[in-house]
Protein backbone atom coordinates (compact mmCIF):
# COMPACT_ATOMS: atom_id res chain seq x y z
CA UNK A 1 0.00 0.00 0.00
CA UNK A 2 2.83 2.39 0.91
CA UNK A 3 4.55 1.61 -2.39
CA UNK A 4 1.37 2.42 -4.33
CA UNK A 5 0.91 5.72 -2.49
CA UNK A 6 4.57 6.60 -3.12
CA UNK A 7 4.18 5.81 -6.83
CA UNK A 8 1.06 7.97 -7.11
CA UNK A 9 2.93 10.80 -5.42
CA UNK A 10 5.83 10.53 -7.88
CA UNK A 11 3.51 10.51 -10.90
CA UNK A 12 1.55 13.47 -9.52
CA UNK A 13 4.76 15.46 -9.03
CA UNK A 14 5.87 14.58 -12.55
CA UNK A 15 2.60 15.77 -14.09
CA UNK A 16 2.57 18.93 -11.95
CA UNK A 17 6.10 19.83 -13.02
CA UNK A 18 5.10 19.22 -16.63
CA UNK A 19 2.07 21.48 -16.35
CA UNK A 20 4.13 24.21 -14.69
CA UNK A 21 6.59 24.52 -17.55
CA UNK A 22 3.74 24.47 -20.05
CA UNK A 23 1.55 27.00 -18.30
CA UNK A 24 2.79 30.02 -20.21
CA UNK A 25 2.76 28.42 -23.67
CA UNK A 26 -0.52 26.49 -23.85
CA UNK A 27 -1.95 26.71 -27.35
CA UNK A 28 -5.51 28.01 -27.73
CA UNK A 29 -7.22 26.92 -30.99
CA UNK A 30 -8.95 29.63 -33.02
CA UNK A 31 -12.09 27.54 -33.28
CA UNK A 32 -15.67 28.67 -32.59
CA UNK A 33 -16.76 25.41 -30.97
CA UNK A 34 -13.67 25.34 -28.76
CA UNK A 35 -14.20 28.94 -27.64
CA UNK A 36 -17.77 28.09 -26.62
CA UNK A 37 -16.84 24.85 -24.82
CA UNK A 38 -13.31 25.62 -23.61
CA UNK A 39 -14.25 24.80 -20.02
CA UNK A 40 -15.36 21.31 -21.09
CA UNK A 41 -12.23 20.53 -23.13
CA UNK A 42 -9.15 18.66 -21.90
CA UNK A 43 -5.64 19.76 -22.85
CA UNK A 44 -3.75 16.93 -24.63
CA UNK A 45 -1.01 18.22 -26.97
CA UNK A 46 0.10 14.79 -28.23
CA UNK A 47 0.88 13.37 -31.67
CA UNK A 48 -1.25 10.64 -33.24
CA UNK A 49 -1.39 8.51 -36.39
CA UNK A 50 -4.66 8.44 -38.32
CA UNK A 51 -6.21 4.97 -38.50
CA UNK A 52 -9.84 5.26 -39.60
CA UNK A 53 -12.25 2.94 -41.42
CA UNK A 54 -11.97 2.65 -45.20
CA UNK A 55 -8.45 4.08 -45.12
CA UNK A 56 -9.31 7.55 -43.89
CA UNK A 57 -10.78 9.68 -41.13
CA UNK A 58 -13.24 12.52 -41.70
CA UNK A 59 -12.70 15.90 -40.07
CA UNK A 60 -15.89 17.68 -39.05
CA UNK A 61 -16.63 21.31 -38.27
CA UNK A 62 -17.45 20.39 -34.66
CA UNK A 63 -18.59 17.44 -32.53
CA UNK A 64 -22.13 18.76 -33.02
CA UNK A 65 -21.99 19.59 -36.73
CA UNK A 66 -21.95 16.95 -39.50
CA UNK A 67 -20.42 19.47 -41.90
CA UNK A 68 -17.25 17.91 -43.40
CA UNK A 69 -14.25 20.21 -43.74
CA UNK A 70 -11.69 17.63 -44.87
CA UNK A 71 -10.33 14.09 -44.70
CA UNK A 72 -7.05 12.61 -43.49
CA UNK A 73 -5.57 9.46 -44.99
CA UNK A 74 -4.51 6.62 -42.72
CA UNK A 75 -0.88 6.94 -41.68
CA UNK A 76 -0.93 10.74 -41.51
CA UNK A 77 0.58 12.23 -38.35
CA UNK A 78 -1.37 14.96 -36.58
CA UNK A 79 -1.31 16.80 -33.27
CA UNK A 80 -4.40 16.83 -31.08
CA UNK A 81 -4.36 19.87 -28.82
CA UNK A 82 -7.66 19.36 -26.96
CA UNK A 83 -10.37 16.73 -26.61
CA UNK A 84 -14.10 17.07 -25.95
CA UNK A 85 -16.54 14.37 -24.84
CA UNK A 86 -20.07 14.69 -26.21
CA UNK A 87 -23.34 13.65 -24.56
CA UNK A 88 -23.05 10.17 -26.11
CA UNK A 89 -19.65 9.59 -24.49
CA UNK A 90 -17.73 9.92 -27.78
CA UNK A 91 -14.35 11.59 -27.40
CA UNK A 92 -13.43 14.12 -30.11
CA UNK A 93 -10.06 15.74 -30.80
CA UNK A 94 -9.37 19.09 -32.45
CA UNK A 95 -6.64 19.31 -35.09
CA UNK A 96 -5.45 21.43 -38.01
CA UNK A 97 -6.24 20.27 -41.55
CA UNK A 98 -4.13 20.69 -44.69
CA UNK A 99 -6.21 23.75 -45.49
CA UNK A 100 -4.99 25.43 -42.27
CA UNK A 101 -8.45 25.08 -40.76
CA UNK A 102 -9.37 23.57 -37.42
CA UNK A 103 -11.70 20.60 -37.24
CA UNK A 104 -12.77 17.73 -35.00
CA UNK A 105 -12.45 13.97 -35.43
CA UNK A 106 -13.22 10.89 -33.28
CA UNK A 107 -10.30 9.84 -31.08
CA UNK A 108 -11.26 6.21 -31.81
CA UNK A 109 -9.72 6.73 -35.25
CA UNK A 110 -6.32 7.79 -33.87
CA UNK A 111 -3.35 5.87 -32.47
CA UNK A 112 -1.07 7.77 -30.11
CA UNK A 113 2.59 8.01 -31.08
CA UNK A 114 4.67 6.61 -28.22
CA UNK A 115 6.02 9.49 -26.12
CA UNK A 116 7.13 10.41 -22.61
CA UNK A 117 3.56 10.04 -21.31
CA UNK A 118 3.27 6.55 -22.81
CA UNK A 119 6.60 5.67 -21.20
CA UNK A 120 5.44 7.02 -17.85
CA UNK A 121 2.23 4.98 -18.03
CA UNK A 122 4.19 1.81 -18.79
CA UNK A 123 7.24 2.19 -16.54
CA UNK A 124 6.21 4.82 -13.97
CA UNK A 125 6.33 2.37 -11.09
CA UNK A 126 10.09 2.09 -11.62
CA UNK A 127 10.73 5.83 -11.37
CA UNK A 128 12.73 6.93 -8.34
CA UNK A 129 12.40 10.48 -7.01
CA UNK A 130 15.95 11.80 -7.10
CA UNK A 131 17.04 15.35 -7.89
CA UNK A 132 20.33 16.16 -9.57
CA UNK A 133 22.00 17.77 -12.58
CA UNK A 134 24.66 16.89 -15.14
CA UNK A 135 28.23 17.50 -14.08
CA UNK A 136 30.34 20.46 -15.15
CA UNK A 137 32.59 18.10 -17.14
CA UNK A 138 29.95 18.07 -19.88
CA UNK A 139 30.09 21.82 -20.51
CA UNK A 140 30.78 22.54 -24.18
CA UNK A 141 29.86 18.98 -25.17
CA UNK A 142 26.85 17.75 -27.14
CA UNK A 143 24.30 16.16 -24.81
CA UNK A 144 21.49 13.94 -26.10
CA UNK A 145 17.90 14.59 -25.01
CA UNK A 146 15.57 11.64 -25.57
CA UNK A 147 11.73 11.54 -25.67
CA UNK A 148 12.00 8.42 -23.49
CA UNK A 149 14.71 5.90 -22.53
CA UNK A 150 15.16 3.38 -25.32
CA UNK A 151 13.94 5.69 -28.09
CA UNK A 152 15.87 5.44 -31.34
CA UNK A 153 15.77 9.20 -31.89
CA UNK A 154 17.11 12.07 -29.83
CA UNK A 155 17.76 15.81 -29.94
CA UNK A 156 21.32 16.99 -29.39
CA UNK A 157 22.23 20.31 -27.75
CA UNK A 158 25.65 21.77 -27.01
CA UNK A 159 26.13 22.63 -23.32
CA UNK A 160 27.23 26.23 -23.93
CA UNK A 161 24.95 27.53 -21.17
CA UNK A 162 25.93 28.41 -17.62
CA UNK A 163 23.29 26.13 -16.11
CA UNK A 164 23.35 22.38 -16.71
CA UNK A 165 20.18 20.25 -17.17
CA UNK A 166 18.45 19.35 -13.92
CA UNK A 167 16.40 16.20 -13.39
CA UNK A 168 13.91 15.13 -10.71
CA UNK A 169 13.26 11.46 -11.40
CA UNK A 170 15.59 8.60 -12.28
CA UNK A 171 14.86 5.42 -14.20
CA UNK A 172 17.29 2.51 -14.71
CA UNK A 173 16.82 0.47 -17.90
CA UNK A 174 17.47 -3.22 -18.44
CA UNK A 175 21.03 -2.48 -19.60
CA UNK A 176 21.82 -0.68 -16.35
CA UNK A 177 21.80 2.84 -17.81
CA UNK A 178 20.51 5.56 -15.47
CA UNK A 179 18.16 8.13 -16.97
CA UNK A 180 17.01 11.46 -15.54
CA UNK A 181 13.76 13.20 -16.48
CA UNK A 182 14.25 16.86 -17.45
CA UNK A 183 11.02 18.87 -17.33
CA UNK A 184 12.46 21.91 -19.10
CA UNK A 185 15.84 23.04 -20.39
CA UNK A 186 16.17 26.04 -22.74
CA UNK A 187 13.15 25.19 -24.89
CA UNK A 188 13.41 21.41 -24.53
CA UNK A 189 10.46 19.99 -22.61
CA UNK A 190 9.69 16.62 -21.06
CA UNK A 191 12.83 14.76 -22.11
CA UNK A 192 15.26 12.25 -20.68
CA UNK A 193 19.07 12.32 -20.47
CA UNK A 194 21.29 9.32 -19.87
CA UNK A 195 22.98 10.35 -16.64
CA UNK A 196 25.97 8.02 -16.92
CA UNK A 197 26.51 8.59 -20.68
CA UNK A 198 24.89 11.96 -21.60
CA UNK A 199 26.76 12.30 -24.91
CA UNK A 200 26.24 8.72 -26.14
CA UNK A 201 24.05 8.05 -29.18
CA UNK A 202 21.73 5.08 -29.59
CA UNK A 203 24.35 2.70 -31.05
CA UNK A 204 26.71 3.45 -28.17
CA UNK A 205 24.07 2.87 -25.52
CA UNK A 206 22.67 -0.27 -27.14
CA UNK A 207 25.36 -1.87 -29.34
CA UNK A 208 23.49 -5.19 -29.22
CA UNK A 209 20.11 -3.66 -29.94
CA UNK A 210 17.68 -1.63 -27.85
CA UNK A 211 14.97 -2.75 -25.44
CA UNK A 212 12.25 -2.27 -28.07
CA UNK A 213 10.34 0.34 -26.09
CA UNK A 214 7.79 2.28 -28.11
CA UNK A 215 7.72 -0.18 -31.03
CA UNK A 216 4.18 -0.39 -32.40
CA UNK A 217 2.79 -3.84 -33.15
CA UNK A 218 1.68 -4.34 -36.74
CA UNK A 219 -1.83 -5.66 -36.26
CA UNK A 220 -3.24 -3.95 -39.34
CA UNK A 221 -6.32 -1.77 -39.41
CA UNK A 222 -9.12 -2.83 -37.07
CA UNK A 223 -12.41 -3.93 -38.54
CA UNK A 224 -14.80 -1.16 -37.56
CA UNK A 225 -18.26 -2.28 -36.58
CA UNK A 226 -21.47 -0.27 -36.49
CA UNK A 227 -20.64 2.30 -39.15
CA UNK A 228 -18.55 5.44 -39.13
CA UNK A 229 -18.74 7.77 -36.13
CA UNK A 230 -20.27 11.13 -37.08
CA UNK A 231 -21.47 14.17 -35.10
CA UNK A 232 -25.08 14.51 -34.04
CA UNK A 233 -26.72 17.90 -34.02
CA UNK A 234 -27.26 19.21 -30.53
CA UNK A 235 -31.03 18.93 -29.85
CA UNK A 236 -30.97 21.85 -27.47
CA UNK A 237 -29.32 24.02 -30.11
CA UNK A 238 -31.91 22.92 -32.69
CA UNK A 239 -34.78 23.79 -30.35
CA UNK A 240 -33.33 27.21 -29.53
CA UNK A 241 -32.74 27.92 -33.22
CA UNK A 242 -36.27 26.83 -34.10
CA UNK A 243 -37.69 29.03 -31.34
CA UNK A 244 -35.69 32.03 -32.57
CA UNK A 245 -36.83 31.45 -36.16
CA UNK A 246 -40.44 31.15 -35.01
CA UNK A 247 -40.11 34.37 -33.00
CA UNK A 248 -38.64 36.23 -35.97
CA UNK A 249 -41.43 34.96 -38.25
CA UNK A 250 -44.09 35.99 -35.72
CA UNK A 251 -42.64 39.48 -35.22
CA UNK A 252 -42.30 39.93 -38.97
CA UNK A 253 -45.93 38.89 -39.51
CA UNK A 254 -47.12 41.34 -36.84
CA UNK A 255 -45.13 44.18 -38.39
CA UNK A 256 -46.49 43.39 -41.83
CA UNK A 257 -50.05 43.43 -40.52
CA UNK A 258 -49.50 46.79 -38.82
CA UNK A 259 -47.91 48.24 -41.94
CA UNK A 260 -50.81 46.99 -44.04
CA UNK A 261 -53.35 48.63 -41.71
CA UNK A 262 -51.47 51.92 -41.82
CA UNK A 263 -51.33 51.71 -45.62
Amino acid sequence: MKRRVCLLGILACLMISTLCVRADVIYEPQDSFYRTHAGECTYVNRCFIVNGPDGQAIVYKSPESPKVIGTLENGAEITISYTYQDSDGILWGICDTDQKRTGWMPMDYLQVIYDYISFQEEYGEKFVEQSGCLGEEYKGKDVCFWPYPGSEECFTMSMDWEDMPEYRFVYTDEKGHSWGFVGYYFGIRNSWVCIDQPTAVYEELYPQGGPGIGVQSEDGNPEWQGGRIAPHLNKRTILITAALVAAVVAVTAILLVKLKKKG
